[in-house]
This record gives structure tokens, C-alpha cells and sequence, in this order.
């Protein structure tokens, strides 16, 4: 979010327990989970109210990129520093990031007061100094915040940290059922020294390790090898959720979860028709062949459309936004969405297991080539209407 987009670039950070900060919460110090959180909303500049911690701590501590943190003693002291207009915000409470940035985006006439369900204060907008005491009071939305109390790191707080894990995009399969594993996986790695990135790359091995199977010739290897893709598909998701709750999200990150997925689909397309060429089946490498031709050109579109709009709205694996309506681009749009999804593994696992992966190999390659086909017409679309767009004025 870009910060000239606020109308409000400060804040006071208001510590009344300064032991609490230095708790972890969600596999991060609480005090780093405040300084992300007031960073991802937009805020450049943070006022700390309390006294600067000695060298030791201030090393181990993990700073936002480009955030200002200035530690000034409780009271008049950050008052007088931190220059209004400014936000108060309380230490004692977390807060959802797109909340606070709807709040520090906003213009208003008077000071307000936004509280928690107990009516404590847990977002101040003082527009100037004298408006400090007596302010308009607000309700929070139910879920924007959480009162922090021990213990940090399990129940309740770990609960709501956790919400931020799952995605928008995520298929039927995914968001019902597959989500479900891969937060009570990412919930028990939270406290680990174990990476996004790493858990990228274990689950990128295991779903390469699961397409050697095929090249076996019996339901035995099918099913175990269509069991491991599954297992790399669930746990897949870890990466994202670990980055996401730690605010560990990068651009190298994304990159090596979406070049992750294109080489396990590659290998197990691969193996599908060398197994079955091996088998007698001649027009399997065929398929494959296919199958993987549409996985790399759809890869390298969607690859090059993450590189143009990175800056503007981050990383996404698909090519376009899905849009509304019910046109033609509208259908094809969803549908794109949904080829794009991992829910046909599970069409995979079924087809193992009644001994038809021969039938998903057909299926795959003709997949392959419908999405690819769909990227192209939706990107040409896009282009031509934002060809059509006035440019804008001087």
C-alpha cells in the first residue's frame, strides 16, 4: 500500500506493559508484530513510548523496511515529539493490518477514539494536540482486533493470528478441506526456526518425489505416487500461511512457490507418459509432451504478468483479476481461475485409485492447452481495453 495514499504518516506506539512486547506471538516478538502492522498500513514514521532498549535487544530486534522507530519516555515526551495529526495506537492490543490502514487513510472532522468490544481504547486519531482527551468514540469491527493476554502463544491469540493464512483464490477442495491441514501444519511450525522458503522447497521434493512414482506400472505406485503429489499440494500452502502470519512475504518467496508448482506438474506429466511409453502405451509421450508444452507457455505468460504489475498490487499467479457478469470474459475468467487451482489433484487421487491415471494423462494435456488458450484471449482483451483508455491529464 502506498504510503502517499494516507492521510495520516505517524503514530505513537502507547507501551503500558513493556514486558509484554518482548513476548513472541505467531513465531514473532510482539513489539515486531506492532512495528509490521503499523509499516503494512502505511505509517512511515513510529513513536515507541518507552525508553530505547540497550544494544543487545535492539539487534535481535526485526525492523519494517523504510519505518522510522523513535523511543521516547511514556508520556508528555511523545506527545510533544510525535506532531499531530498522529494515530495512537495500543501495545496491548493487535490489530488487523487492512483496519488500520482503512483508518489511517481516512480524513476526519474530530478526534475519535476506536475501541474494543470492553471499550478499551485501541486506535486514537488525535487531528491536533489539545484533542488528545476528549474524542468522538468508535467501535471496532468483531474480528479487527484482539486484547493481548497470556498465553501468547497458543489459543486465542494464535487462533486470530491465523485467520490471515488462507487465501482469496483457494479452490472448493482447497478452502474446505486442504486449508484445514495446512494451518493446524503451519500453526505447529509457528515457533520454529523453519522458513517459508524451506517449507517451499520440502514440499516442491515431495511432490517431484510423488511424479517418480508414475513411472512405475501397478495401482500400488499410482496411488502412493498420487497421495505424495497430494501431500505436496496441502502442504504447499504452509509456505504462504508462515509468510503471511510472520510477515515474512517476499518477491524471491513467491517466485520459488510458483516455480515450485510449474516443476511438479512438469514432473508429473513427464513421468505420466514415460511410465506408460515404458508400459507399451507409444502415444503417451505424446500427451506429455503436450501436457508439459501447455504448463511452460502458461507458466511464462503468468510469469511475465507477476513481473509488470509486482509494484503496483504484488504477486499473484494469475494472469487476470476475475471479473464480474456474466459475458463471455466474465465465464472465461472464472474458468481460468478455476484451471488454475489445485483441486484437480484430487481428480488425480481418484483416478489412482480405481487404476485410470491413463485417463488423467488425456485429461491433462487437453487442460493444458484450453488454459493456455484462455490466458491468451483474456490477456489480449485486457490489452485492447486498456488501449481504448484516455490517457490521463497533465
Amino acid at each position: 500500500m502506498a504510503n502517499s495514499e494516507n492521510v495520516f504518516t505517524r503514530a505513537i506506539l502507547w507501551v503500558a506493559h513493556p514486558k509484554l512486547l518482548w513476548q513472541r506471538a505467531g513465531g514473532m516478538l510482539v513489539l515486531e508484530r506492532q512495528l509490521f502492522t503499523l509499516a503494512r498500513a502505511g505509517l512511515q514514521s513510529v513513536f515507541v513510548a518507552m525508553p530505547e532498549p540497550d544494544a543487545a535487544l535492539r539487534a535481535a530486534l526485526r525492523i519494517p523496511p523504510g519505518l522510522e522507530v523513535r523511543w521516547v519516555t511514556k508520556g508528555e515526551a511523545a506527545l510533544t515529539e510525535c506532531a499531530a495529526p498522529y494515530l495512537g495506537v495500543s501495545a496491548d492490543h493487535l490489530i488487523r493490518v487492512e483496519t488500520l490502514a482503512f483508518i489511517a487513510r481516512q480524513s476526519f472532522p474530530s478526534s475519535v477514539s476506536y475501541d474494543d468490544a470492553s471499550s478499551l481504547s485501541v486506535v486514537q486519531v488525535v487531528l491536533v494536540r489539545e484533542d488528545a482527551i476528549s474524542r468522538v468514540k468508535q467501535p471496532l469491527p468483531e474480528g479487527s482486533c484482539i486484547r493481548l493476554e497470556a498465553p501468547l502463544t497458543q489459543g486465542p491469540i494464535v487462533d486470530w493470528l491465523m485467520v490471515a493464512g488462507p487465501k482469496p483464490q483457494d479452490g472448493f477442495m482447497a478452502r474446505h478441506f486442504d486449508r484445514h491441514l495446512s494451518l493446524a501444519a503451519s500453526r505447529a511450525l509457528l515457533d520454529t526456526a523453519i522458513t517459508p522458503n524451506q517449507m517451499t522447497v520440502f514440499s516442491t521434493i515431495l511432490g517431484l518425489i510423488g511424479a517418480s512414482f508414475f513411472l512405475g506400472d501397478n495401482r500400488l505406485f499410482y496411488v502412493t505416487g498420487a497421495l505424495l503429489v497430494w501431500l505436496h499440494s496441502v502442504l504447499d500452502g504452509c509456505d504462504g500461511e508462515l509468510a503471511r502470519v510472520r510477515f515474512q512475504e517476499s518477491p524471491l518467496g513467491s517466485d520459488l512457490d510458483f516455480w515450485g508448482d510449474n516443476l511438479v506438474h512438469l514432473a508429473l506429466f513427464t513421468c505420466l507418459g514415460v511410465g506408460f511409453w515404458l508400459d507399451g502405451h507409444h502415444r503417451t509421450l505424446a500427451l506429455s509432451a503436450i501436457a508439459d508444452a501447455g504448463v511452460l507457455a502458461s507458466a511464462w505468460t503468468a510469469w511475465r504478468h507477476r513481473r509488470a504489475r509486482r509494484d503496483a498490487r504484488g504477486p499473484e499467479a494469475g494472469v487476470v483479476e476475475q471479473s464480474a457478469g456474466d459475458g463471455l470474459e466474465s465465464k472465461l475468467s472464472r474458468l481460468e481461475n478455476t484451471l488454475a487451482q489445485r483441486d484437480f489433484i484430487y481428480l488425480l487421487v481418484l483416478l489412482a485409485f480405481v487404476d485410470m491415471v491413463y485417463e488423467f494423462l488425456w485429461a491433462a494435456a487437453i487442460g493444458g492447452c484450453l488454459y493456455f488458450a484462455i490466458m491468451l484471449y483474456l490477456r489480449r482483451v485486457n490489452q485492447n481495453e486498456q488501449a481504448r483508455q484516455p490517457y490521463p491529464a497533465a
